[in-house]
């Protein structure tokens, strides 16, 4: 009996914890101190949207290599993002163009990238060591790519 007494007990006191749980708002002034999310920056949202561009070229590309249609890739962002079939064509070009400058830097950033790795065998930082900082030279095209990607959203808006 004292058994039963006692798992009643917990359980109404653990529906009454969940009930609390589910009801209970912070004060808004505690909200307010909570720090708010970052904002995205420009050339990291065109980056995306430009790759998706890239991605969905390539995409076509395999449909249609298997004699299907990839008219549904080709046409997203006409049906998407209500384009033009004009600015459709744009967007991917645009996208094209800094896929090839993206290319050309990664390929400078490479042997950079290789020669920081061969630091640490095995990807391994050995212990009580800690790692190295990256090149100077890999922030520089870091902040390069972001300029092409600027560049980029600059053409877009020209054409």
């Amino acid at each position: 009996m004292k058994k039963k007494r006692a798992l009643t007990i917990l359980s109404v006191l653990a529906l009454t914890a969940c009930a609390l749980a589910f009801v209970w708002r912070p004060h808004p002034a505690a909200q307010m101190s909570q720090p708010q999310a970052a904002e995205v920056p420009v050339q990291v949202m065109y980056k995306h949207l430009f790759h998706h561009v890239i991605a969905l070229k390539k995409k076509a590309a395999e449909v249609e290599k298997e004699s299907k249609d990839g008219t549904q890739f080709r046409t997203h962002f006409i049906r998407k993002a209500n384009l033009t079939p004009e600015q459709a064509t744009v967007l991917e070009e645009v996208a094209v163009e800094l896929e090839q400058d993206e290319l050309l830097i990664s390929a400078r950033a490479r042997p950079l990238i290789e020669a920081y790795k061969a630091q640490y065998p095995g990807g391994e930082v050995p212990h009580g060591q800690t790692p190295a900082p990256p090149p100077e030279e890999l922030k520089q095209l870091s902040q390069e790519r972001d300029a092409a990607v600027l560049r980029a959203l600059d053409r877009l808006r020209i054409r």
